[in-house]
C-alpha cells in the first residue's frame, strides 16, 4: 500500500474541491459523501503529522 508523502501533499487550503466519483441520486447525497471524504482525508493528514501513521 502506497504511504503518503508529506513533501507532496498541499495544505487544503490550496486544493481545488472536487466533486466525488460516481452518480447520486440527490445532490444532499453528493454533498454528504464530499464532506465524508474531506473529513477522512483532515484525519489522516493529522495522523500523519503526529506520527501516528502505520508502521509495517
Amino acid at each position: 500500500m502506497p504511504r503518503l508523502d508529506a513533501a507532496k501533499t498541499q495544505p487544503e487550503s490550496k486544493v481545488e474541491h472536487q466533486a466525488p466519483p460516481g452518480q447520486f441520486i440527490s445532490d444532499e447525497h453528493e454533498a454528504d459523501c464530499c464532506r465524508f471524504l474531506e473529513e477522512v482525508k483532515e484525519f489522516v493528514r493529522r495522523r500523519h503529522e503526529a506520527g501516528l501513521g502505520r508502521e509495517r
